[in-house]
């Protein structure tokens, strides 16, 4: 596990700068902003947290399950987890530009995407349990159609090659390539997991069950929507790049990307423990040799 989050975040740390430096760009710092953002953040924050804490409620007495409960150390890492990937994305945004808040400055940017990120997650997770319950939703994405099955190490190959084509075209081209430019840090941790032989959100296509796809993503634009209607009802300021349809798939990439990120912390409470990529598996046929007669 920590070979894969060392690569995954080598890369996002180091791609993009490195894009900008081969193709003789320069680096142009953000505009500064007018407005409130530390206030209305934690607004934003607080009213996250009493959303999984009722949704948690709910999902308990509906079903006897919550996360809250009966899985709090798991809750707390993916809150950490959570914050680094908050950090990692508002990283990216430097050089995207995607968004824009008064952050006085890139570190207040970073620290203010950390505090997001430790509700964000767990929040997501939280979301997607309670979303689980309801039949009707489940029913629509099981026993769909399925997706052709690739060999993992072929698929691994190709979303290597589309995550890096993301962090350094993209990089260079945001205007063209900021869909896979936003898609590449899923794209690269999916292929992370499959070099190590490990589930993915994915994983279910293939048997026709869209579940995890679904309600991960609409998990992420649940959490993601209320957050920033809370930041803005708060007199929050903050700068959009994106259209209304850009910011609903960016919130259902930022689900899914929480979701397979939840999965790579799980592995700790699965016991498991994968050290080499493409191990080969020992020959199911004992072969007998002279020496052994």
């Amino acid at each position: 596990m920590r070979n894969r989050i060392t690569a995954f975040i080598v890369a996002l740390l180091l791609l993009p700068p490195l894009a900008i430096s081969l193709s003789g760009q320069g680096w142009d710092a953000p505009a500064p902003v007018a407005g409130a953002v530390w206030l209305p953040a934690l607004s934003g924050i607080m009213t996250i947290i009493v959303f999984s804490i009722l949704l948690d409620t709910l999902t308990f007495h509906r079903a006897g399950n919550s996360l809250l409960r009966s899985q709090r150390g798991y809750l707390l890492w993916n809150g950490v987890a959570g914050m680094s990937i908050c950090i990692l994305l508002a990283y990216l945004n430097l050089f995207a530009g995607a968004w824009f808040t008064p952050a006085g400055s890139d570190t207040a940017a970073l620290l203010l995407a950390a505090l997001c990120g430790t509700a964000l997650l767990p929040a997501i997770l939280i979301t997607r349990l309670w979303l689980a319950g309801l039949p009707g939703l489940v029913r629509l994405s099981t026993r769909r159609f399925a997706l052709p099955a690739i060999p993992g190490e072929t698929a691994a190959m190709l979303l290597l090659l589309a995550a890096l084509a993301g962090l350094v075209g993209g990089t260079i081209w945001i205007n063209h390539l900021g869909w896979l430019f936003w898609a590449a840090p899923l794209l690269l941790l999916v292929a992370l997991q499959l070099l190590w032989h490990e589930s993915t959100v994915f994983s279910g296509l293939a048997q026709g069950d869209w579940s995890r796809v679904l309600l991960g993503a609409v998990s992420g634009i649940a959490v993601g929507g209320i957050a920033l209607a809370a930041y803005r009802l708060s007199g929050g300021t903050i700068y959009l790049v994106a259209n209304t349809g850009e910011l609903i798939a960016g919130l259902a990439l930022f689900g899914l990307l929480c979701l397979q990120v939840s999965d790579v912390v799980a592995e700790n409470w699965r016991g498991k423990k994968r050290t080499n990529a493409f191990k080969k598996k020992p020959f199911p046929i004992p072969i007998v040799t002279k020496k052994d007669l």
